[in-house]
């Protein structure tokens, strides 16, 4: 009876750390992707229609805010509905052309904070432990900040992979849209 209650044990053991292993290697390879500009890993662990629609409700609810605080725009009545409704089509098409794989590649061929960012080893794979926050069983996020401004991004799993569905944006991002 001991061996098989030692046996239970055991293999609860190896299941959580095979659970953990995977969020873990899921973040590593989005790092690998983004320092490496790997489109093919970018790709694979980001849940490109979830992202893409957070992107877009976070900043047609941002256009709209401004609009509606905009006393110019109350005078112009139904025409400023209009103008933000555009507004907020524009914001669409932009997001479903540029956030995508390539959209990432080419916006990380730009920055030149690479040296910022630590090569994917053994460590840094290890390491994301430390920074991961859990949210549930199936999901984590970390906090990237840059430049005073933090972002959560979110993790789900999805069969034995960690894809990103979420991008969460500081609130005072666009306060200096005029």
């Amino acid at each position: 009876m001991f061996n098989k209650i030692k046996y239970l044990i055991t293999l609860i053991l190896v299941a959580i750390i095979l659970y953990a292993f995977t969020a873990m290697y899921s973040f590593h390879q989005i790092h690998k992707g983004i320092y490496f500009n790997d489109k093919e890993l970018i790709e694979n662990y980001i849940e490109w229609p979830s992202v893409k629609r957070n992107a877009k409700n976070y900043i047609n609810i941002k256009i709209l805010n401004k609009i509606q605080s905009e006393k110019t725009l109350d005078n112009l009545g139904d025409v400023g509905i209009l103008l933000s409704g555009f507004a907020g089509k524009f914001i669409e098409i932009a997001i479903d052309t540029y956030l995508n794989s390539d959209g990432v590649i080419l916006l990380l061929e730009r920055v030149k904070k690479k040296n910022e960012i630590p090569k994917p080893s053994v460590v840094t794979l290890l390491g994301c432990f430390m920074i991961m926050e859990n949210e549930g069983i199936n999901s984590f996020y970390i906090n990237y900040e840059i430049e005073g401004k933090e972002y959560p991004i979110y993790f789900v799993r999805d069969g034995i992979k960690w894809k990103i569905k979420k991008i969460e944006f500081p609130k005072k991002l666009f306060e200096k849209i005029k």
